[in-house]
């Protein structure tokens, strides 16, 4: 018996994942990541950043970065960005 198989229809999904919802979402997330490292570590060195990827054709990615060594150092040895993703 052949396994059914879910056909995703690319543009579609293509069309929700560029809406401002996603955007908001994303923006989100990342900037709550970002609020907790600095909480890990008493400053506000993290940083969230959103913008359009490359991935599948474009669509809202982010990611949250140290933004100098105070915060490079708190991950290093506190792993402040790591304990904000838990």
């Amino acid at each position: 018996m052949k396994k059914p198989r879910i056909e995703f229809i690319s543009p579609g999904f293509k069309a929700i994942l560029n809406t401002e919802e996603i955007h908001n979402v994303v923006e989100e997330v990342a900037q709550h990541i970002a609020d907790n490292a600095n909480s890990n570590y008493g400053g506000d060195g993290f940083k969230a950043t959103t913008k359009v990827g490359g991935y599948g054709g474009g669509r809202w990615i982010a990611f949250v970065g140290s933004t100098d060594e105070d915060s490079l150092k708190a991950e290093s040895e506190e792993s402040a960005l790591t304990r904000a993703l838990s």
